[in-house]
């Protein structure tokens, strides 16, 4: 215990005295974060602040090194043969991190160097291999090891870059949060994971001094990407020895409010129809601040927030069964209440949810409504003259539950000295009083042209056209109506396409 809180001090100090010197300097070379609609600031203000942390989290184990390299905590630390992967992947990462707040990079470059990080440290054995859940299982993870690493090296580090919205707010988060891993690391026996959390903190602690509201100094990319590699990777740093895998659960919860931002903002801009990974101002911390809430208070509240979160965590290391089975519920309940709370929309709404599956089951096929009308266009498809055509046809308007059907069929004839004839047909719901094409008040008409553009574009093959109405007094219009009416077009030209081929 003395070696941790010698190295939480250390790196605290370093932190205190280090931010101040990093501030100027990014002043001297105006390396400044600048207003913008989507930025809460109204002021230039440094941003690479991440080397002041990375510094600090690395000078106290360098002081290790240098003046008690026979100490036990020293050996133990330096004996672990995944440090030299995890320090590797941490210059590498803050260095991309750090090119960013002074090149502005693309997204796709800084999605393919975390890519490529996350593959290295993966290769060097920081891999997730079996999954330990709170309920004593263990899960063997086999081919999926690899794409899960990766997977959660990029989730956690964007999940903190994202966050990274108001003053204090990452920095805040990481410190709660690498507590929380502490002391799990603590009651597990995992030193060399407990020295690392414990110089994150004492970092971030000191770095809060000036990243606090008002902030004088940002992290920048190259601290939100070297916390979030630290977090991803110590997390699953005790695999490396050989012992069974960490409770994912423990990181994910105590990382509750950055990754639940993180998935669903893709996820709403989805649905909202944007680009899955366009920047907005529709995250937590802004949609609070949209809520009223003043810039200090809506980063206590997620201060608040991430410590039940630590808290619940840590709480699973030792419950039983039941205990972490109401836990998770809790969990999950308040996870599905605070998106309802922070959800710019109704996209929650039980209404959209169940017109969402409708429309999944509509589009796959599953549901008996759309096999059913798939096998009339069948029929329809396969009718070997126009009468049996149009009794397919009719039975497929009757299944829409239209009250009215015309086609005015041009008949393609096969000599050309006999030209064109043309034909009616009419249908009438069953029980239906005899409907007007003329009438107007309260039916739905659609007017279709039935026809084909040739394959050499020379023209189009008209074969007439399909009037339908519908009363809708009697009911209102089904969800899928119009789209299986094309469906119903397309079926007729597709038949009288063959016809004519047959008769030519």
């Amino acid at each position: 215990m003395a070696a941790i809180l010698f190295i939480f001090v250390a790196a605290c100090l370093v932190s205190l005295v280090l931010t101040p010197a990093v501030r100027q300097l990014a002043l001297h070379f105006d390396l400044t974060d600048k207003p913008s609609a989507r930025k809460m600031q109204s002021r230039n203000i440094p941003r690479i602040g991440g080397i002041a942390l990375f510094c600090s989290f690395f000078l106290p184990f360098l002081f290790l090194l240098v003046f008690f390299r026979q100490s036990l905590a020293a050996q133990e630390l330096f004996a672990d043969s995944g440090i030299l992967c995890f320090v590797t992947g941490a210059v590498l990462i803050f260095l991309l991190g750090l090119l960013d707040d002074i090149r502005d990079l693309s997204f796709l470059f800084k999605i393919f160097g975390q890519l490529l990080i996350a593959i290295f440290v993966y290769s060097c054995g920081f891999q997730i291999t079996t999954v330990t859940t709170p309920f004593g299982a263990d899960f063997s993870i086999g081919f999926l090891s690899l794409p899960l690493t990766v997977f959660w090296f990029l989730l956690v580090i964007n999940a903190i870059n994202l966050i990274d919205g108001l003053d204090g707010l990452a920095a805040g988060i990481c410190l709660f949060v690498s507590l929380s891993m502490l002391f799990v690391c603590i009651v597990n026996g995992r030193l060399t994971a407990a020295f690392a959390f414990a110089a994150l903190a004492g970092a971030l602690v000191g770095f809060l001094r000036y990243n606090f509201y008002p902030a004088s100094i940002f992290m920048g990319d190259s601290g939100s990407y070297f916390l979030g590699y630290c977090l991803a990777a110590l997390s699953i740093g005790g695999t490396i020895k050989g012992q069974v895998a960490t409770a994912m659960l423990i990181p994910i919860i105590a990382l509750g409010v950055p990754l639940m931002d993180t998935l669903w903002a893709p996820l709403r801009r989805f649905i909202n129809g944007q680009s899955m990974f366009q920047p907005d101002n529709k995250h937590i911390h802004h949609r609070l601040v949209k809520l009223g809430f003043t810039h200090r208070r809506a980063v206590l509240t997620l201060y608040v927030l991430t410590v039940l979160l630590g808290i619940s965590s840590m709480l699973l290391v030792h419950a039983q069964n039941d205990i972490s089975a109401l836990i998770l519920f809790v969990l999950g309940f308040g996870l599905v209440g605070l998106l309802r709370y922070l959800s710019d929309s109704d996209l929650f709404n039980i209404h959209n949810i169940a017109s969402w599956a409708r429309d999944l089951t509509d589009e796959t096929g599953i549901s008996i409504q759309r096999r059913l009308f798939l096998q009339y266009q069948r029929r329809i498809v396969s009718a070997s003259d126009p009468e049996i055509l149009w009794e397919a046809v009719c039975v497929s308007l009757e299944m829409l539950k239209f009250d009215y059907a015309e086609f005015h069929f041009i008949e393609q004839q096969a000599a050309v000295a006999r030209g064109r004839s043309r034909r009616r047909f009419s249908w009438t719901a069953e029980g239906e009083d005899k409907v007007s094409p003329d009438s107007r008040e309260s039916f739905l008409r659609i007017e279709l042209p039935i026809h084909n553009v040739l394959a050499d574009k020379a023209g189009v093959r008209n074969f007439g056209t399909l009037l339908l109405m519908k009363d809708m007094r009697h009911a209102a219009t089904e969800p899928y109506l119009l789209k299986r009416v094309e469906q119903l077009r397309r079926s007729m030209i597709a038949c009288l396409e063959k016809l004519t081929e047959e008769n030519s």
